[in-house]
Protein backbone atom coordinates (compact mmCIF):
# COMPACT_ATOMS: atom_id res chain seq x y z
CA UNK A 1 0.00 0.00 0.00
CA UNK A 2 1.13 3.42 -0.67
CA UNK A 3 1.71 5.98 2.03
CA UNK A 4 -0.92 8.31 0.52
CA UNK A 5 -3.58 5.58 0.71
CA UNK A 6 -2.78 4.87 4.37
CA UNK A 7 -2.95 8.58 5.19
CA UNK A 8 -6.27 8.88 3.33
CA UNK A 9 -7.72 5.93 5.28
CA UNK A 10 -6.54 7.38 8.61
CA UNK A 11 -8.04 10.79 7.73
CA UNK A 12 -11.38 9.21 6.74
CA UNK A 13 -11.50 7.14 9.96
CA UNK A 14 -10.65 10.23 12.03
CA UNK A 15 -13.41 12.22 10.30
CA UNK A 16 -15.91 9.40 10.92
CA UNK A 17 -14.94 9.26 14.60
CA UNK A 18 -15.35 13.03 14.96
CA UNK A 19 -18.77 12.86 13.26
CA UNK A 20 -19.85 9.99 15.53
CA UNK A 21 -18.81 11.91 18.65
CA UNK A 22 -20.62 15.04 17.45
CA UNK A 23 -23.77 13.03 16.68
CA UNK A 24 -23.67 11.46 20.15
CA UNK A 25 -23.37 14.86 21.82
CA UNK A 26 -26.24 16.21 19.75
CA UNK A 27 -28.48 13.27 20.69
CA UNK A 28 -27.56 13.66 24.36
CA UNK A 29 -28.39 17.39 24.23
CA UNK A 30 -31.73 16.65 22.56
CA UNK A 31 -32.59 14.07 25.23
CA UNK A 32 -31.70 16.56 27.97
CA UNK A 33 -33.91 19.26 26.41
CA UNK A 34 -36.77 16.77 26.08
CA UNK A 35 -36.34 15.64 29.70
CA UNK A 36 -36.40 19.26 30.87
CA UNK A 37 -39.48 20.04 28.77
CA UNK A 38 -41.32 17.01 30.16
CA UNK A 39 -40.26 17.92 33.69
CA UNK A 40 -41.69 21.43 33.28
CA UNK A 41 -44.86 20.02 31.77
CA UNK A 42 -45.23 17.56 34.65
CA UNK A 43 -44.81 20.42 37.12
CA UNK A 44 -47.62 22.30 35.40
CA UNK A 45 -49.85 19.24 35.57
CA UNK A 46 -49.04 18.81 39.27
CA UNK A 47 -50.03 22.42 39.94
CA UNK A 48 -53.26 21.96 38.03
CA UNK A 49 -54.00 18.76 39.93
CA UNK A 50 -53.45 20.59 43.23
CA UNK A 51 -55.91 23.29 42.17
CA UNK A 52 -58.50 20.67 41.24
CA UNK A 53 -57.97 18.82 44.52
CA UNK A 54 -58.46 22.05 46.45
CA UNK A 55 -61.67 22.82 44.54
CA UNK A 56 -62.89 19.27 45.16
CA UNK A 57 -62.33 19.69 48.90
CA UNK A 58 -64.24 22.98 48.85
CA UNK A 59 -67.13 21.35 46.98
CA UNK A 60 -67.09 18.40 49.34
CA UNK A 61 -67.31 20.71 52.35
CA UNK A 62 -70.15 22.67 50.73
CA UNK A 63 -72.01 19.44 49.99
CA UNK A 64 -71.52 18.19 53.56
CA UNK A 65 -72.85 21.48 54.96
CA UNK A 66 -75.85 21.31 52.62
CA UNK A 67 -76.57 17.73 53.70
CA UNK A 68 -76.39 18.74 57.37
CA UNK A 69 -78.69 21.71 56.70
CA UNK A 70 -81.13 19.44 54.84
CA UNK A 71 -81.11 16.99 57.76
CA UNK A 72 -81.88 19.82 60.24
CA UNK A 73 -84.70 21.04 57.96
CA UNK A 74 -86.10 17.50 57.75
CA UNK A 75 -86.02 17.12 61.53
CA UNK A 76 -87.67 20.51 61.97
CA UNK A 77 -90.36 19.61 59.43
CA UNK A 78 -90.94 16.32 61.20
CA UNK A 79 -91.19 18.13 64.55
CA UNK A 80 -93.76 20.59 63.14
CA UNK A 81 -95.66 17.72 61.55
CA UNK A 82 -95.82 15.95 64.91
CA UNK A 83 -97.03 19.15 66.59
CA UNK A 84 -99.70 19.53 63.89
CA UNK A 85 -100.81 15.92 64.44
CA UNK A 86 -101.01 16.53 68.21
CA UNK A 87 -103.09 19.67 67.68
CA UNK A 88 -105.44 17.88 65.29
CA UNK A 89 -105.98 15.09 67.80
CA UNK A 90 -106.90 17.64 70.47
CA UNK A 91 -109.57 19.13 68.20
Amino acid sequence: MSTALIIAIVVVVAILLVLAVMAGRKRRAQRERERQRLSEQAGGHRNEADVHASKAQDHEETAREAAERAERERELAQHHGNKADDLEQKL
